[in-house]
């Protein structure tokens, strides 16, 4: 079994949480698959976080080294990990003359499961005047259509 991914996580317990969001940014800025964080409790009743990053083995090292500069872990744990994907394909629905990604993910040549662009809907809103969740259900409701 070749493993392709690579799967770290670390506990912190002292850093200021405004610099998560900058932390995730830039693991995927490297190369991270993804990166993810959960509130924990540690010992003595210690809140903290637990940092998760999924990535290729070939961009392993950058991750690393994003991990212990951009946050204040002192270790973390590593693993082999064998990832399976679905097919994906990427359409685009229009809300108010506004492009919306969709992406679509297929297992025996059907779509399974679609989602629609989240930084599309945002920018669509601002330009348009309107709430994420009017444009989101007009997407959602056109992306139903694609294909069919």
């Amino acid at each position: 079994m070749a493993f392709d991914s690579v799967q770290f996580e670390t506990n912190v317990d002292d850093m200021d949480t405004r610099l998560w969001p900058i932390v995730i940014d830039r693991l995927l800025d490297v190369g991270a698959d993804d990166a993810w964080v959960t509130p924990i409790l540690m010992k003595k009743g210690r809140p903290a976080f637990k940092l998760g990053v999924l990535c290729g083995v070939h961009v392993a090292d950058d991750v690393k080294a994003v991990i212990f500069r951009e946050t204040t872990t002192i270790g973390l744990r590593q693993w082999p990990v064998e990832k399976h994907g679905l097919a994906r394909t990427e359409q685009e629905v229009s809300v108010n003359g506004q492009p919306i990604r969709v992406k679509s993910a297929m297992a025996d040549d059907a779509v399974i499961n679609r989602s629609v662009e989240w930084d599309d809907v945002q920018v669509a809103a601002s330009k348009l005047g309107l709430t994420a969740k009017e444009v989101l259900a007009v997407a959602t409701a056109a992306a139903q259509e694609l294909d069919s």
